[in-house]
């Protein structure tokens, strides 16, 4: 496969390959690529995140009583571990 970049992209690619860091063209775009696969997946991640927030219902306004709601939470799951364990 033959690509063509522009300008500013071709001069990243020759930093790139002028710091050391990679021996090759091939390299650099191959080393981009997989960032770009990473960043598609943290996106698709994400999206699916927030469609589950959405579709668990209202919220509520985070204030004293759901930390107090979230401590009681914690010490009954810590109490039924130490029930069981």
């Amino acid at each position: 496969m033959r690509v063509t970049l522009p300008g500013q992209l071709a001069d990243l690619v020759k930093r790139k390959l002028d710091s050391g860091l990679y021996a090759s063209s091939e390299e650099v775009i191959a080393a981009a690529l997989e960032l770009l696969e990473l960043r598609d997946k943290k996106l698709v991640s994400l999206r699916e995140d927030i469609q589950e927030g959405l579709a668990s219902g209202a919220g509520r306004i985070f204030d004293d009583a759901v930390v107090e709601d979230i401590k009681r939470a914690g010490r009954e799951r810590l109490a039924q571990r130490k029930k069981t364990g």
